[in-house]
């Protein structure tokens, strides 16, 4: 996601800002330190973790809200029956698409890559900053960051966003031709609507994110991929 500091920093400085999942590769060679990175999760924590390796001292995190600290992405009772029997009995989709929000830990990241980054903000190869970016101001090759007090957060010469997806359908560019092609079922979000076995059309099955109307928070995991594999594979023979 995008916040709209980041847009106008994008429209006026286009090399001084990223998102962590553009399609573009990170160029640490074209990388000017020092690097702010926004956000607070999983992902800005393995970035931190790997921009400090080739710029100690010089990687900032800057997030809204202290760490949170789980060891799933979700309840583990989403794993089995507990909780994934009462929510495939939901057949309003908008209901399902509220309980997936809910369960997942957004932002948050695992007990050991805390205690890695931990060590690292401990050596001070590593800072962080607990503010929300509210405004931004480019100079000279430099990007000063504002929070909503217009007090002044830092200076950097690299903005990278690891502030997570939009929440919309995935590779929609290249998937909805093929749904408008093939008069695939969606819900009002835009996800596929796909049988128990994960079938959305004929000979057309989907796991992951595509998967979560039915398999629930844990269609993007690993527990997710395999328990999705499992129910494609079973209805094969």
């Amino acid at each position: 996601m995008w916040p709209e500091w980041a847009r106008d920093l994008k429209k006026k400085n286009p090399d001084k800002v990223l998102h962590i999942f553009d399609d573009k590769a990170l160029d640490f060679t074209s990388i000017m330190a020092p690097i702010a990175i926004i956000g607070g999760g999983i992902t800005a924590a393995h970035l931190a973790v790997k921009m400090s390796n080739h710029f100690p001292a010089e990687v900032t995190i800057i997030k809204r809200h202290p760490f949170r600290i789980h060891t799933f992405d979700s309840d583990p009772a989403w794993l089995g029956p507990k909780n994934q029997t009462g929510y495939r009995k939901i057949t309003d989709y908008r209901m399902r698409r509220e309980q997936i929000k809910n369960a997942r830990h957004r932002g948050s990241l695992p007990q050991d890559l805390y205690a890695t980054l931990k060590n690292r903000i401990r050596k001070g190869t590593i800072h962080v900053a607990d503010h929300e970016v509210m405004a931004i101001k480019a100079e000279d090759k430099r990007v000063h960051l504002f929070d909503d007090k217009n007090n002044k957060i830092g200076t950097f010469g690299m903005v990278i966003l690891a502030t997570g997806f939009e929440s919309s359908l995935p590779g929609k560019s290249l998937i909805q031709p093929i749904i408008e092609k093939y008069h695939l079922r969606c819900a009002e979000c835009g996800y596929p609507i796909v049988s128990k076995n994960l079938q959305w059309g004929e000979n057309l099955y989907v796991t992951g994110a595509l998967a979560e109307l039915e398999m629930g928070p844990i269609a993007r995991n690993i527990s997710g991929a395999r328990q999705a594999a499992s129910l494609i594979v079973n209805s094969l023979y």
